[in-house]
């Protein structure tokens, strides 16, 4: 699976999809709203979207991923110097990131990347949440607003791609109503995302406004500090 300085220019286009782009057997996202789940009372995650800025706090927070973790979100075993290497090979001009951050710590992260312009606009989604804090809601809700975020930058179909044994990770595309398929131990889930909407263009705006809203009390949400030296696993 491959992975925001700057944001994905939105495509201009008709007020309606043409008819010819939606196949009847492909999902339009659902009540996005709806689908999370409820998150620990302990911390509250922070989420924003992140910039080239932040690839330090990218780059540490996969390296605290568990080999297993790190197998499922890469496909394979990864060291440390190769999760580097995949950072420092982060297009942010074709995707948007967006954090989670758990007292002050980036924890997870949803990545939008674009894969192709034409004859439809196809991005690819991938995320990761570090161990302690899957199971609680985070991943569902990273999903949730890259999802809101594709519709909002027109995205055609976005798909997200997993191992067959990542089932967190199917049951999350479930919740959205994807469509699965299944073919040689892997598994491509797919949907449509709907056309831009006023509630859809507000839910974006709203998130971000949180994120600002929460650096008044603590700064650290928006310009944390990477560790020095990451406590890594290397595989």
């Amino acid at each position: 699976m491959t992975t925001a300085a700057n944001e994905m220019t939105p495509v201009s286009g008709p007020a309606e999809l043409p008819a010819a782009l939606f196949d009847p057997e492909e999902p339009m996202v659902p009540d996005l709203a709806s689908s999370v789940d409820p998150l620990p009372s302990l911390a509250t995650p922070v989420y924003r979207k992140l910039t080239a800025h932040d690839q330090a706090l990218v780059e540490a927070h996969l390296q605290r991923l568990e080999p297993h973790d790190r197998h499922l979100r890469f496909w394979g075993g990864m060291t440390d110097q190769a999760i580097k290497d995949y950072c420092d090979r982060l297009d942010w001009s074709a995707a948007v990131l967006v954090g989670a951050f758990i007292d002050g710590e980036l924890r997870g992260v949803g990545e939008l990347v674009r894969i192709r312009l034409v004859p439809q606009i196809m991005a690819e989604v991938a995320f990761s949440v570090e161990g302690p804090w899957q199971n609680a809601g985070v991943g569902t809700e990273l999903v949730r607003r890259i999802l809101t975020i594709a519709r909002n930058r027109c995205i055609d179909r976005v798909y997200m791609l997993c191992l067959s044994e990542n089932k967190k990770m199917q049951k999350i595309a479930s919740k959205f109503e994807m469509i699965l398929s299944y073919e040689e131990g892997e598994v491509e889930a797919r949907i449509l995302p709907a056309w831009p909407s006023y509630m859809s263009l507000m839910a974006e705006a709203v998130d971000d406004s949180q994120a600002w809203f929460s650096t008044i009390f603590d700064p650290s949400f928006l310009w944390p500090q990477a560790e020095d030296g990451p406590k890594a696993t290397t595989v």
